[in-house]
């Protein structure tokens, strides 16, 4: 049986190296695609795409917004820090009750483009900007549930460390 249902995000903010950036309509989160190997065998009826555990797809992440208060600083060259936070409505099945829990997103990250969009009657003229993704990290309820860290070689999954298992076998 189920005990929570999470339901919808009430509300976000998002914040570029600690200063919150105002107007953010849209946030894309990346996908995490594993990189595969084609596995071929003798006796083996087909082959196969083998997920490799520690070597992942590039990641992107875009924010959609507005041109409100510090979304310029999004443009800026160099290395990005990306946090979003939101609050996200929770349904107890068993204890029948609603309430928000607080997940958040951080991402370091390096901007790619910037999408200006068109100049219409009742477009306020927003913008579409991408990151490339570095280091991503979700947090539900102050528990570190994915970390993947390109240059840190540090993979979390479902709070599981699974670079401390390569690690041991490593050393």
């Amino acid at each position: 049986m189920l005990k929570n249902v999470r339901c919808n995000v009430e509300d976000y903010r998002v914040f570029h190296d600690g200063v919150r950036v105002e107007d953010v309509t849209k946030a894309d989160l990346p996908t995490i695609q594993k990189t595969t190997t084609q596995v071929k065998a003798a006796g083996m009826l087909m082959d196969v795409d083998m997920p490799n555990w520690f070597h992942y797809e590039a990641m992107e992440l875009g924010l959609s917004h507005n041109n409100g208060n510090n979304c310029s600083r999004l443009k800026m060259p160099g290395p990005h820090n990306i946090e979003l936070r939101a609050a996200r409505q929770n349904y107890s099945v068993t204890g029948g009750e609603m309430d928000l829990e607080l997940v958040k997103v951080r991402a370091r990250v390096v901007h790619k483009s910037a999408e200006n969009g068109s100049v219409e009657t009742g477009n306020p003229l927003g913008t579409d900007e991408k990151f490339s993704v570095l280091r991503y990290e979700e947090e539900m309820n102050g528990e570190i549930v994915t970390l993947i860290d390109s240059t840190a070689g540090r993979l979390i999954l479902d709070g599981v460390d699974y670079s401390d298992r390569m690690n041991n076998i490593l050393d």
